[in-house]
C-alpha cells in the first residue's frame, strides 16, 4: 500500500471521479483521517466525535472551517 499526498488544486479532480481520501492534511502535522484509511467502525466513531475524522470533502471543510484551518492536501491509496 502506498500513500501519496496530492496538493489540494490537484486532488479536486480526484475526488470528482469518486477516489476516497485517505486523509485531508490540515498542516504539516496535522491529518485528519477520511473514508479509505479503512479503521474499524469503532476507532471512526471515536474519531469523528474528537472532529479527527470526515467521511468526505464538504465534511472535512465543515471540521477545518470551524477550527479555523484550511486543507492544504488530500493523501489518496494506493494498492
Amino acid at each position: 500500500m502506498k500513500i501519496t499526498l496530492v496538493d489540494i488544486g490537484d486532488a479536486r479532480a480526484r475526488l470528482a471521479t469518486d477516489e476516497q481520501p485517505y486523509g485531508f492534511q490540515i498542516s504539516d502535522s496535522t491529518l485528519l483521517l477520511g473514508p479509505a484509511c479503512q479503521f474499524g467502525a469503532n476507532h471512526l466513531r471515536d474519531l469523528k466525535t474528537k472532529g479527527d475524522y470526515a467521511e468526505n470533502f464538504e465534511e472535512a471543510t465543515l471540521i477545518t472551517d470551524a477550527k479555523g484551518v484550511q486543507i492544504t492536501g488530500i493523501w489518496f491509496v494506493k494498492g
